[in-house]
């Protein structure tokens, strides 16, 4: 009874050292001078349990049970650390999802007679050892959002990002609005009516099998048809999106691309609906109606270019490595860089007469070049558009210049961006 007595006084007051060894500096939570999360936050809280599984605090003996530090942010559990002792400082295991290896490693080890088990975490630095005591059996589970590892179906580790908030219709629209000012642009705004519509041809998208351009159509003997929604889908720009991502990294897809980017760049829409649903496996259709036109035109603004002058972290592949529908690439199967846009005026029963080429330092690029005189598709007109598409993809980390010029109208303009690392 002493021993256990003076056992508990001493983890107490370790616990209250390591109470002293935390630290909340700004949004930025640290002990030992590690940081364990990097905000934002309103409410962060460091705690120290043991760990003692229903099996191993029974059979624990003369293995002393491990700690373990529990970051809570904002009421979320976002890390399980253990650790053997909290009376010095710590070998801290990796605190990040992205630094820690998919695999768990056991090893068995005996120490004056004593057999016991050992489990280490791998990063790309070391192997970190979380427990050793009884051997019990370990999992490891890894999602695109956790990594944990459990003990006995306890969780012994476990580190994880912070939950993605549900998007919201007005984040889509910043994503698109960010886009058009960047270019030149005035905002849209989301219609309440416009976004239902999206909604319900979103849904309809998740219910019935849609190829190509087919996913602008609705059956009205398919399931979840409506009047509202098949309105919506002929006057929609729409990208499918993984799970893994949300609405939002979905704009960023229909900006890669040439015939969904110009429509979004598009200077009289003034109002946009947004909408979209996810199948059963997760893969989400956005649906974003841009036929409200009622802004018109400042001529002053043209012409309207992207990449704009001085974007950087330009990606490197046409629709991000995806293909658009309908498909500007002359070869189905080929490869593609970013494309570059040029919007002039609309000039009826006139041609287009302009150059345009884009430069790595000196040297033109070898490009697709689409026109409304010579367009990618006989089939899909594209007035008051230029389009630039490189044949290979952008070299990371490069600043690439575009020079263009309409002789009709004595536009010219010279720019240039440079794309991520």
């Amino acid at each position: 009874m002493i021993i256990r007595t003076a056992l508990l006084l001493l983890a107490l007051l370790q616990a209250d050292d390591f109470q002293k060894r935390v630290r909340i500096d700004g949004q930025k939570v640290r002990v030992d001078e590690q940081i364990l999360h990097d905000g934002p936050w309103k409410d962060a809280k460091v705690d120290v349990v043991d760990f003692s599984g229903k099996r191993a605090r029974q059979t624990f003996g003369a293995f002393e049970p491990w700690k373990q530090i529990v970051l809570t942010i904002d009421g979320e559990e976002r890390l399980r650390i253990p650790v053997k002792s909290l009376a010095k400082p710590i070998s801290w295991p990796p605190v990040r999802v992205d630094d820690v290896q998919p695999s768990v490693k056991r090893l068995t080890e005996t120490v004056n007679g004593k057999k016991s088990l050992v489990v280490q975490v791998s990063s790309d630095k070391a192997d970190f050892e979380i427990y050793r005591g009884p051997d019990y059996e370990t999992r490891a589970e890894r999602t695109s959002g956790s990594f944990t590892v459990f003990l006995n179906g306890d969780v012994l580790y476990r580190v994880s990002r912070a939950a993605k908030p549900p998007p919201r219709v007005e984040d889509v629209a910043m994503a698109i609005n960010l886009q058009r000012v960047k270019a030149g642009l005035g905002t849209t705004r989301p219609v309440p009516g416009l976004s239902k519509a999206c909604d319900l041809h979103a849904l309809y998208l998740t219910k019935n099998e849609a190829r190509g351009l087919s996913g602008h159509d609705e059956d009205p003997r398919g399931v979840g048809y409506t009047e509202e929604g098949a309105r919506a889908g002929k006057r929609s720009v729409i990208s499918p999106f993984s799970p893994q991502d949300t609405p939002v990294e979905a704009v960023d897809s229909l900006m890669a691309t040439l015939y969904h980017r110009v429509a979004l760049l598009n200077p009289a829409v003034g109002e946009i609906g947004v909408g979209w649903a996810t199948r059963r496996d997760g893969v989400g259709f956005l649906v974003v109606d841009v036929g409200g036109s009622d802004a018109k035109p400042d001529p002053k603004g043209y012409p309207i270019v992207y990449p704009v002058n001085g974007q950087e972290d330009v990606p490197l592949e046409f629709g991000l490595g995806g293909r658009e529908t309908p498909n500007p690439l002359p070869d189905e199967a080929a490869s593609a860089g970013y494309p570059v846009t040029i919007q002039i005026p609309e000039r009826r029963g006139k041609g287009c007469d302009a150059e345009v080429q884009i430069l790595e330092g000196t040297t033109p690029l070898p490009s697709w070049i689409s026109t409304p005189d010579s367009p990618a598709r006989k089939d899909w007109p594209q007035p008051g558009v230029l389009c630039l598409i490189p044949k290979e993809k952008l070299k990371p980390a490069t600043t690439y210049t575009v020079r263009f010029k309409d002789r009709l109208s004595g536009l010219e303009k010279e720019w240039s961006f440079t794309t991520r690392k």
